[in-house]
């Protein structure tokens, strides 16, 4: 018998993470782009005013299989950071219980 390991697939042969714009609604919005001026009249760079949203989406068929909004831009690339390299690092059924993702599909073999 052979003793050499399979390798086990990664999450990141089935996913992929990118940063979108979130899907605040009306209240929200207007709160976060008030957020947004007051931060630029005191000398910050504004960035709160548009919501950002870090999404993981299946390879195959593009179906989203985690959100999370973010507060900030800044916050959001943090995040696609992490996520990214837990893509990397870790197996399709670890990372969804990690990240509490949903996927409805069987993952590609």
């Amino acid at each position: 018998m052979n003793s050499e390991e399979v390798p086990q697939p990664h999450a990141a042969d089935e996913y992929e993470v990118e940063l979108e714009k979130s899907n605040d609604g009306p209240v929200r919005a207007a709160a976060r782009w008030a957020a947004g001026l007051v931060d630029a009249f005191f000398g910050g760079d504004g960035s709160d005013a548009v919501g950002a949203a870090v999404v993981v989406h299946r390879i195959d068929n593009d179906a989203e299989v985690l959100r999370i909004n973010a507060g900030s831009i800044e916050e959001a690339e943090s995040l696609v950071a992490m996520v990214r390299s837990d893509l990397e690092e870790l197996g399709h059924e670890e990372f969804l219980d990690r990240w509490g993702g949903r996927d409805g599909a069987e993952p590609a073999l």
